[in-house]
């Protein structure tokens, strides 16, 4: 039983999370066509695949090469953005070969050639895993010197795909009129450039969609246009009617839906990204900010951004750090003060220590972490999902069937091929992979601009379904700051060996005790019961009540915090906190919602009971981190649940539960297990109206998506005809502003 245990986890070990920025997608099919390319992949257990990112979450066996997914993405006729460097390492020309390998085996790299001539390698590698100068670093540490002499930048593909797509438009909208006032063979040379050039992105994807025997929205522009614009080539050496104007028209108005919904999509992306930042060294010399080291100093003035994460080692400023919390007044930053990097110094003069690489900086992990948040997949849109891996077979079953129904009506191949034709250009597949990545990403970046970082975009749709909300005690709802009201002493100076303990503390506890001079000479610390050290030759504990006891031998009267002393009771204290502004609000506004509010506390002080009695909540005090794990796991038999928490000791409890909400006041490890990070606690009524609002989004959008092909293919078919009919060009013009649709209703 033992050995299968270790061979599960040594198997779990063996997985790892990939992250890929994915060229040339542009509809739902292109989503499928990539996500079943990538689990094609021996080894590879998940991916999904983003559409409004262009990116890709992959989850694959340790042994699977990153070069196999790559070739994988790149072998179903999309691209993998990379970026390149070439390294110089100071070795023998006979070692390269064991360089070339040692660089291979690293995270993010996807492969290495080596010049043992030149005494370089050149790195192609993922971008959104490592960098160059990371690479560097790794071979340097491994005993190899090395240095990046020329490095590639990350491509951008939102803004590539722009430009491409307004090339495209301006040759069909410049040509186009002179189409219109055309005729016969002047018509047809003055279409080519349009079908061939500007139309080649779709042709290009119908050919790669077809190899992977797939269908999607390129099928069906490609396919509209090309059988109007060859027949056409039939028509005129008949003599007869042609369509190249038609077939221009198609692919210019496709165009220009594509474009704008490009245009959208560019916008939306670039909204949240780190700041490009030029730093000034107290020597004078400027450098750019990722370039930084921790030890250096720079300086900062009015108006300058900080340039990276650090400490002020002189000087002092006001700094307006709403760009990282959304706190829109600005925070007076004296000596020893933290500052963020993106930061602003409003007014003032400060001399930085720098004390976080570029790669760590908090910004850098907040964008990183937004990007996850994009990629979410909510139930919803995997309904879409599936709608879309079948909708082009049935468009292109339901054209078929339009042209033979129409041509058995009329006997005319040509007006029954008009219909059949507005059929495939009148439907519009892209908008189903839409709907929910773009009203994610608004939503997660307009909660990011409040303070909100939503670390989990599906949290989105979870806290929607919640319906009993946990709420830590201290520095959550209360303040944190306690205030110590009585003290009882029994043994001369207890209070103040309690006190010189307590400085070595970082619980808010500690803060309330006042300086002591007495000597520790040892130091531990029992999370979330209390601390034990050796004070003045003294052993000494603090702590709450049940753990002091069960350490000592206690007869006097007990407080919110007791003192033992070699063994004996020492002093009893009496503490008092406030209730943070906003705490009564939000639980009124929980209870109006019908939701369940628990306070978990591992406080056992009268303080709790006074808390959740002015809050009327229920309360369990006196808990240690897996107490609150455990009733977290109890309560989610009967209920969705959300937990808000600040400190080390709640970690596990948001983990557990369905929502982990930290307080970005509290802990490190605290927000590393959210699944959001929150300003304060007034925002949590804010995320739950976003939740809403998101899902309300979303649902729109995919009722727009489905509704409008519901319509539309009808129309285009010529149920109502003559009535009310869509010609094939005005079919393709309706399509294309579907998705614009989409993404503006996104923003809106």
């Amino acid at each position: 039983m033992e050995s299968n245990q270790t061979e599960g986890e040594k198997k779990e070990k063996k997985e790892k999370e990939t992250k890929l920025k994915i060229g040339g997608m542009h509809c739902a099919s292109c989503v499928n066509t990539v996500s079943g390319a990538l689990k094609n992949v021996k080894g590879v257990s998940e991916a999904e695949v983003n559409l409004a990112t262009s990116s890709a979450k992959i989850i694959m066996d340790g042994n699977v090469r990153l070069k196999e997914v790559v070739r994988a993405v790149r072998k179903a006729g999309y691209d993998v953005v990379t970026s390149r460097a070439t390294l110089k390492v100071n070795v023998l020309p006979e070692d390269m070969p064991k360089v070339r390998m040692f660089v291979e085996s690293l995270p993010g790299v996807i492969q290495a050639l080596d010049n043992p001539g030149l005494g370089t390698i050149n790195v192609e590698f993922n971008p959104e895993e490592t960098s160059a100068t990371e690479i560097a670093g790794k071979l340097t540490s491994s005993g190899y010197s090395a240095k990046v002499i020329e490095s590639g930048k990350e491509e951008d593909v939102a803004k590539k795909d722009l430009k491409d797509r307004e090339i495209r438009l301006i040759v069909g909208i410049v040509l186009l009129p002179f189409i219109l006032l055309t005729h016969g063979i002047l018509q047809l040379i003055l279409s080519i450039p349009v079908q061939f050039f500007s139309g080649s992105i779709f042709h290009k994807g119908f050919i790669r969609a077809a190899l992977n025997k797939n269908a999607n929205m390129d099928t069906l522009i490609s396919l509209a246009s090309n059988i109007l614009w060859f027949s056409s080539l039939y028509f005129l050496a008949l003599g007869k009617t042609t369509f190249f104007d038609v077939s221009s028209m198609l692919i210019t108005f496709v165009l220009i839906g594509k474009t704008l919904e490009s245009y959208l999509k560019y916008k939306i992306s670039t909204q949240v990204k780190v700041p490009e930042i030029i730093a000034i060294k107290k020597d004078g010399s400027k450098v750019n900010a990722k370039e930084l080291k921790s030890g250096e100093v720079v300086v900062i003035k009015s108006g300058e951004n900080i340039p990276a994460d650090g400490i002020v080692e002189e000087g002092q400023g006001l700094v307006d750090e709403s760009i990282v919390t959304g706190e829109s007044q600005p925070v007076l930053k004296t000596k020893g003060d933290r500052l963020l990097t993106g930061s602003m110094m409003v007014s003032g003069y400060i001399e930085e220590y720098v004390t976080t690489p570029f790669e760590r900086t908090y910004i850098n992990s907040v964008v990183q972490t937004l990007r996850e948040a994009y990629n979410a997949r909510v139930s919803m849109q995997r309904i879409a999902d599936k709608a879309s891996a079948i909708f082009t077979p049935i468009i292109l079953a339901i054209s078929g069937i339009t042209f033979g129904i129409w041509f058995a009506i009329t006997e005319n191949a040509v007006a029954a091929m008009l219909f059949g034709v507005s059929v495939l250009a009148a439907a519009c597949p892209c908008a189903l992979g839409l709907a929910t990545p773009m009203a994610i990403l608004v939503k997660v970046n307009r909660a990011m601009k409040k303070g909100i970082i939503i670390k989990n975009g599906s949290s989105l749709e979870n806290i929607t379904k919640v319906n009993a909300v946990i709420l830590d005690k201290t520095g959550t709802v209360t303040s944190g700051t306690y205030r110590i009201e009585n003290v009882k002493e029994f043994i001369k100076d207890a209070f103040f060996m309690a006190s010189a303990l307590e400085k070595r503390s970082s619980h808010p506890i500690a803060k309330a005790f006042p300086p002591s001079n007495l000597e520790v000479t040892s130091f531990e610390e029992f999370i979330g019961n209390g601390i034990y050290g050796v004070v003045n030759g003294h052993d000494v504990i603090v702590g709450k009540p049940n753990f002091v006891k069960s350490n000592c031998n206690w007869d006097k009267d007990e407080g919110d915090l007791m003192v033992c002393i070699d063994g004996n009771a020492g002093a009893s204290i009496t503490l008092r906190e406030e209730i943070r502004n906003g705490a009564k609000d939000l639980v009124d506004y929980l209870k109006k919602r019908g939701i369940k509010v628990i306070i978990a506390t591992g406080d056992e002080s009268k303080s709790s009971d006074q808390v959740a009695s002015y809050l009327g909540v229920e309360l369990h005090k006196g808990m240690s981190p897996e107490d609150k794990g455990e009733l977290v796991s109890k309560l989610k038999e009967s209920y969705k649940v959300l937990f808000v928490g600040d400190g080390v000791n709640d970690a596990l409890a948001m983990k557990e539960a369905d929502v982990g909400v930290a307080v970005s006041s509290g802990s490190d490890i605290a927000k590393a297990a959210g699944d959001v990070v929150i300003r304060d606690l007034g925002q949590l009524s804010e995320l739950f109206k976003l939740g809403g609002s998101t899902e309300t989004k979303v649902k729109q959008n995919l009722a727009w998506a489905f509704g409008y092909n519901a319509l539309m293919v009808p129309l285009a078919s010529g149920i109502f005809y003559p009535i009310l009919w869509l010609p094939p060009e005005f079919a393709a013009l309706a399509m294309s502003f579907s998705s614009v649709i989409v993404s503006t209703w996104s923003l809106i």
